[in-house]
């Protein structure tokens, strides 16, 4: 799984806070399925929901949230461009008194998985990227307002 990681690189050049006390992030992947077709390739897709905490966070929740949507627009954009799917983005906060809270937001993602299998035997395991938005394409089926 590639995009935990990225995601937390993210946040860690976006958000002071993070950059003085890298620690209060924390990761967790959920509710994780493995998704294969049983076709005659092996590539196979990784869905999960993945929850990121930020403990007595002391930023601004803002800058957070402008933060994670500027990822989630390069690295999952299906859940800001369609419609059905941008409310899937979730938070929650506990705010624990007037400077400090503990923040927790809930992706759901997911991963493409290549497998190859090379003459030698050998499995290349290669994770695609993700798919680029193309927005002509979506209101022309009427995808988009």
């Amino acid at each position: 799984m590639n995009k935990p990681a990225s995601l937390r690189a993210h946040l860690a050049k976006a958000i002071p806070e993070l950059q003085r006390n890298p620690e209060s992030l924390l990761v967790f992947v959920e509710e994780g399925s493995l998704i294969s077709t049983a076709q005659t390739s092996e590539s196979f897709e990784l869905r999960y929901r993945l929850s990121l905490v930020l403990v007595d966070f002391v930023g601004d929740a803002n800058r957070l949230f402008l933060s994670v949507l500027r990822w989630v627009a390069l690295h999952q954009n299906e859940l800001l461009a369609n419609p059905d799917r941008r409310s899937d983005i979730a938070f929650e906060v506990d705010v624990i008194d007037h400077e400090r809270a503990d923040v927790e937001i809930r992706l759901p993602l997911t991963e493409r998985i290549g497998v190859e299998t090379l003459p030698n035997g050998e499995d290349r395991i290669t994770p695609w990227p993700e798919p680029r938005f193309d927005a002509e394409s979506w209101t022309n089926f009427g995808m988009v307002p």
